[in-house]
């Protein structure tokens, strides 16, 4: 079962999670774009982290987790679609992150990711379209892995008690990425009062029971099984699954509209040979514009 996340309940219903595993989804990435390790172990990451995190919402749209930062990589982007869309990508310096390592002797190392991006921001959007709120969420990059900083920003913007652990591998030079959050869900009324006694000691146990958990479990086991074996004695259910393919949004009419409104001087300056060319950064997709396509417009 690759590029799924299932939902879950713990404990008659005290705590909720989600698991999620991708592969084929990566595989996509990465073809129409070659990274170097780290930054490919940033992308993976993210974007299992993205799915995971659009899937505890609600929505109609889009759903995009952005991390920006001041270091050699300095932009992460992971879009998930209510269809189950998603797509990735990152910019980078990668002559930066060669010299940083070759300084610190780590070449052929993979490093946590907030360790490339430095001081910045998680940034959690939802786009439903036209005449809809954008909703936001802004939270500083502390920590010292991706994981740890997407728990302050639930602990922080959204006051709710959330664990989490990501998981990265690479095979036979194919990428996987994985993820597994369990989160308090709010006892007041309905809940009965015995129950929420003992909800620390509960809380503490299943956090425990995801400690334990191994890389090669997630990536090698039916994610069901893993949650059997984690939690068998926490009556966890299942409540849904969801499956997650690649797919970009970009397109010439969309990208031809966005180069009509700039200043024809800069149209200009991007003409060579009598054409204006551009590289979608998701999807690797081509699109070449005669300049009079866009000074007409």
């Amino acid at each position: 079962m690759n590029d799924t996340c299932i939902s879950f309940n713990l404990d008659n219903n005290l705590f909720r999670g989600r698991i999620v595993r991708l592969d084929k989804v990566l595989s996509e990435i990465f073809t129409h774009t070659k990274y170097p390790d780290n930054v490919a172990a940033a992308v993976a990451e993210t974007t299992a982290l993205g799915v995971i995190i659009a899937s505890l919402m609600k929505f109609d749209g889009i759903f995009t987790l952005q991390i920006q930062g001041s270091g050699p990589i300095s932009v992460l982007v992971a879009d998930v679609t209510s269809a189950g869309k998603v797509r990735a990508t990152a910019k980078f310096d990668a002559k930066a992150i060669e010299d940083a390592q070759a300084l610190r002797k780590t070449e052929g190392e993979i490093e946590p990711t907030p360790h490339w991006l430095e001081h910045g921001n998680l940034i959690f959007t939802i786009d439903q379209g036209k005449n809809t709120e954008l909703y936001q969420g802004v939270v500083d990059l502390q920590g010292k892995t991706l994981e740890e900083c997407a728990m302050r920003y639930f602990k922080n913007s959204e006051q709710i008690d959330t664990y989490l652990h990501l998981y990265l591998r690479k095979k036979d030079e194919i990428w996987q990425s994985a993820g597994i959050l369990i989160q308090k869900m709010p006892t007041a009324g309905g809940k009965d009062g015995e129950a929420e006694e003992d909800l620390p000691e509960l809380w503490n146990e299943n956090k425990i029971l995801l400690d334990s958990l191994t890389a090669d479990e997630i990536f090698t086991l039916d994610l069901p099984e893993v949650l059997f074996r984690l939690f068998h004695e926490h009556q966890v259910r299942v409540n849904k699954e969801s499956e997650y393919t690649f797919g970009c949004r970009c397109n010439r009419e969309k990208l031809q509209h966005t180069l009509s409104s700039m200043r024809p001087e800069d149209i200009e300056d991007m003409v060579e040979n009598g054409k204006i060319t551009a590289t979608c950064n998701f999807c690797g997709q081509v699109y070449s514009f005669d300049k009079g396509e866009l000074l007409k417009h």
